[in-house]
């Protein structure tokens, strides 16, 4: 036992130097030559025998299968075929070579054959509750990437019942503001939704820039959501308490009324990819995370299992939900779905209300 010790303590390197124990796919000078389209020609001469016979099989003329056989012997510096008046034969590292792609051939082969199989077998039906808003902006417009991906999935967009529990919503995947503890569900957080008081452009235009201090003096759109006791929202109320100017329960007319110029309101920083909307700085920024949450059960179908990875990259690949606030624009997939949804300029700068 101590000799083992000892042992140990002379190592060198450990695991904490994994930079030394990379693999092939780490490293990019492990790249062979630009020589596959002449190996599997290579292979089809050694199949067919003759050059006339690898073209019939390649659907190329035999003088190209004779110039890629020509290159490839050129290139490894080794002479692998002879040409007879019969057809061809092998020199010995010829035939070493076309053992080697034979069985390296009939692998691509396998590999193949079991990705068509498992694309095959994900097909079906996957209801998904999500916010209206974040429906409408994110997951509604990414489903025809979904689905030129897995054409046999079928997404069911579901109305969300509730925010924090699964069941309630009856559905396979729900994107969640509150986790769920539960050893039957699965929950991961995604992103984080982060709120702050937003005004149109031409509100700021004819009413001025907002501040704390001048905050009674404009006008506020409260949304039902927002009214609790919770400590959660109390800096948002606070503002509100010298008056407000409308109130609205649905989140795409709540938008709305933002994007006409009736108010402030507290809107997600994703909508600052819509030119018509500047940031106001009142000292008010929300973060709520989210979840994407699946009964554990249901995650042994493939379908759901891609619709669950597929909801988790719209939100972890768009910066508007990383952790810290952000009021930049990026060039995701996820975004460039919400500028084309609404047909928006690709990758607008950022901007604020005091520029």
């Amino acid at each position: 036992m101590d000799d083992d010790r000892s042992a140990a303590a002379g190592l060198p390197f450990g695991a904490d130097r994994s930079d030394l124990d990379r693999s092939p796919l780490e490293v990019e000078q492990l790249l062979s030559s630009n020589c596959w389209r002449e190996l599997r020609t290579f292979l089809a001469v050694a199949k067919g025998r003759s050059y006339a016979r690898a073209g019939e099989m390649l659907q190329m003329s035999a003088p190209t299968v004779s110039r890629d056989i020509k290159r490839l012997q050129s290139l490894f510096g080794s002479q692998l075929v002879i040409a007879t008046h019969s057809g061809t034969v092998l020199t010995s590292k010829g035939r070493e070579l076309a053992i080697h792609l034979a069985d390296l051939d009939f692998r691509l082969y396998s590999l193949a054959a079991n990705l068509r199989q498992e694309q095959s077998a994900i097909a079906g039906q996957v209801s998904v509750s999500v916010t209206s808003g974040l429906s409408v902006a994110f997951v509604a417009p990414a489903v025809a990437r979904l689905t030129r991906e897995h054409p046999r999935i079928r997404i069911d967009l579901k109305e969300q019942m509730s925010f924090i529990d699964l069941d309630k919503n009856q559905t396979d995947v729900m994107l969640g503001l509150m986790p769920i503890q539960r050893a039957d569900v699965h929950c991961e957080k995604v992103g984080v939704l982060h709120l702050i008081p937003v005004a149109a452009r031409s509100y700021i235009e004819a009413e001025g820039v907002p501040t704390r201090q001048g905050a009674h003096s404009h006008r506020f759109i409260q949304c039902s959501y927002y009214v609790s006791e919770t400590p959660f929202w109390q800096p948002w109320n606070d503002l509100l308490d010298s008056g407000t100017s409308h109130v609205c329960e649905n989140s795409l007319a709540y938008f709305s009324l933002i994007k006409s110029g009736a108010g402030i309101g507290l809107l997600g920083n994703y909508v600052l990819i819509e030119p018509h909307f500047v940031p106001v700085d009142l000292g008010v920024h929300l973060a709520m995370p989210l979840y994407v949450i699946a009964l554990r059960d249901r995650l042994r179908s493939k379908p759901v299992r891609v619709v669950l990875d597929w909801l988790r990259a719209i939100f972890t690949q768009n910066v508007f939900f990383a952790d810290r606030l952000n009021l930049t624009a990026g060039a995701s997939a996820p975004e460039n779905d919400f500028r084309a949804f609404f047909n928006l300029a690709p990758n607008p700068p950022s901007r604020a209300a005091n520029e």
